[in-house]
């Protein structure tokens, strides 16, 4: 693993705790408000029910008082008590059986056989005076006892949840994250082979000027240091080239690659001429793709320039084929070796024939990036002695 690997790795990993405790925590605040407006809900519901029993219970000791018998439908009677204003029992329905009398107005709590009741008390008056009290008890439906195991719940959902939700977060950080990896891993291999390749033309550039000043011949050296100063601005700025596509927006516009085509091979037979190498192309008309024509003109232009620089002098041909679904490049040159294909759109990756003409090994590493940003993909066929081709290859989108 890479040092820039493992860094986004713990990002990711933090991240995902950070989203993690971010869950769990909104889980509590929700759970907490949840039981409370549960318990208080339960709580309206069941002094609700007890109100509706306490009037027909007040009605019944009203005809009581008037020396009728207490009559209530048996599920309230069983939960109803009267007493006289010493707290004696008048009437006991079963539930009040060995519960002591008490007279405390309003709500109470008792417990009968280890259950929570809460009990209504009534005072009982006529003409402003209190002659007694009417109780009438209700089962709570969410004992106070129960809250404790409830919140357990919770906490135990809550932690569930929060662990599903750091790799499920955990997932999409590092698949967020993946593209800024890999972004640092091209630039760190940037850096390094930029390194690499600058300390050969500068030390010869070094050396030059260090000969010309040891024998004099400052014309020579001159002249020398500043071919070599040429080779590097050449790599600067292909190094600047490729530094820039790694972080391009791409314009995204009809192109008409017929005529592109036509256009960069008219540009390319002068140089072609000069090698004797025939060029002939067999383009299918109105082709157009969606893309950028400045980039994928420089495509055309590399594969073109390594075609004719790589052709055999006087007898090489290079034939172009365009079609809805392809652009070819295909040369009679030297070829490529086939252990060499799998690297040779690297970048600084040079065969060694490439080594001996001069260049960069970055002309094709420009094509691949160019032509990823496209969403399209390149690639090579080759036999050593008989020639290679180019294939780029569209997407859907391209149409005839």
């Amino acid at each position: 693993m890479t040092h820039h690997a493992a860094n986004f790795r713990r990002i990711s990993v933090r991240i995902a705790l950070q989203f993690m405790g971010f869950v769990f925590l909104l889980f509590l605040i929700n759970g907490s408000l949840f039981l409370v407006v549960d318990f208080g809900n339960a709580q309206r519901m069941a002094r609700g029910r007890l109100l509706r029993d306490a009037q027909i219970v007040l009605n019944g000791a009203a005809n009581m008082a008037q020396g009728k018998a207490l009559a209530l439908p048996p599920p309230v009677s069983e939960r109803v008590r009267i007493l006289d204003d010493e707290g004696n029992a008048l009437f006991s329905g079963a539930l009040f059986t060995n519960i002591p009398s008490f007279t405390t107005e309003g709500y109470s709590t008792i417990e009968v056989r280890e259950e929570p009741y809460t009990v209504l008390t009534i005072p009982l008056s006529e003409n402003d005076r209190v002659y007694g009290f009417a109780q009438v008890a209700g089962m709570e439906r969410l004992p106070m006892r129960d809250l404790p195991l409830r919140a357990e719940l919770y906490l135990i959902i809550s932690v569930l949840v929060s662990a599903l939700t750091f790799f499920v977060g955990l997932f999409f950080a590092r698949r967020s994250l993946k593209p800024a990896e890999q972004m640092m891993e091209r630039l760190e291999q940037f850096t390094q082979d930029a390194s690499h390749e600058l300390k050969t033309p500068l030390a010869a550039l070094n050396s030059s000027l260090d000969l010309a000043m040891k024998n004099g011949k400052y014309r020579e050296g001159i002249q020398s240091a500043k071919a070599d100063l040429k080779q590097v601005t050449v790599l600067v700025e292909r190094l600047l080239e490729l530094a820039r596509l790694d972080t391009f927006v791409r314009e995204d516009e009809p192109v008409d690659l017929t005529a592109l085509v036509e256009a960069t091979v008219k540009r390319y037979q002068s140089l072609a001429k000069e090698k004797h190498v025939v060029m002939e192309c067999e383009l299918h008309q109105d082709v157009s793709v969606n893309g950028d024509a400045i980039l994928l003109q420089q495509v055309l232009g590399n594969l073109l320039s390594n075609a004719i620089k790589f052709s055999k002098p006087g007898s090489g041909r290079i034939h172009v084929r365009l079609t809805s679904k392809l652009l070819a490049v295909e040369d009679t040159g030297v070829g490529i070796e086939t252990s060499a294909l799998p690297h040779i759109f690297n970048r600084f990756y040079q065969v060694e024939q490439s080594r001996a003409m001069g260049g960069f090994g970055l002309g094709l590493a420009l094509v691949k990036r160019i032509v990823e940003l496209h969403g399209w993909t390149v690639s090579v066929r080759s036999t050593v002695g008989e020639g290679t081709t180019f294939t780029v290859h569209f997407d859907t989108r391209a149409r005839s």
